[in-house]
C-alpha cells in the first residue's frame, strides 16, 4: 500500500498523490480501515483516507502516549494515548462512559464537567443623599 502525508488535508484537493508521498508499506488496503494504526521503523501513522481501489492510504504521523495520564478540564475531551482534541465532544452523552478516540481509536473514560461562571458590569449607580453631621 502507497503510503502519503496528508498533515495539511483539504489544502491539496481530495487525490492523494497531490501530497508528499512517503512510501510503500507490505500491507494491503483491503487489510486496513481508518481505526488501522500502522507502527512502521517504530513512529506511528493514523489512517485518515483509504483509496482500496488505488491501494493506498493519507496518513498523518502521530505520537502514542505509552505513559498516559489524566486529562482534566480541558475546553474539548483530549485523548491521553494521542493528544488528538475532540471538536465534537458536546455530542457525546452527558453521563461517564467509554469512547473510542477519533484518531487513533484507543478506548477513553470521560467525564462532563459543567460549571456555571457570572459576568457582571456597572449600568446605574446606587441613589445616594448628601448630609451632614448634625452632633459635631
Amino acid at each position: 500500500m502507497k503510503l502519503y502525508d496528508i498533515f495539511d488535508w483539504c489544502k491539496r484537493g481530495p487525490e492523494l498523490e497531490n501530497y508528499p508521498y512517503i512510501g510503500e508499506v507490505a500491507l494491503n488496503a483491503t487489510e486496513a480501515d481508518i481505526e488501522t494504526l500502522l507502527e512502521i521503523d517504530g513512529e506511528t501513522y493514523a489512517i485518515g483516507v483509504l483509496g482500496v481501489r488505488d491501494n493506498d492510504a493519507g496518513v498523518r504521523k502521530i505520537e502514542i502516549n505509552a505513559a498516559t495520564h489524566a486529562c482534566n478540564y480541558e475546553y474539548e475531551m483530549k485523548c491521553p494515548y494521542c493528544g488528538f482534541m475532540d471538536c465534537d465532544s458536546w455530542e457525546l452523552q452527558d453521563e461517564g462512559n467509554e469512547h473510542a478516540c477519533c484518531r487513533c481509536n484507543a478506548i477513553i473514560g470521560y467525564e462532563r464537567v459543567v460549571t456555571v461562571e457570572y459576568n457582571s458590569w456597572p449600568v446605574s449607580p446606587p441613589n445616594t443623599v448628601r448630609t451632614e453631621w448634625t452632633n459635631k
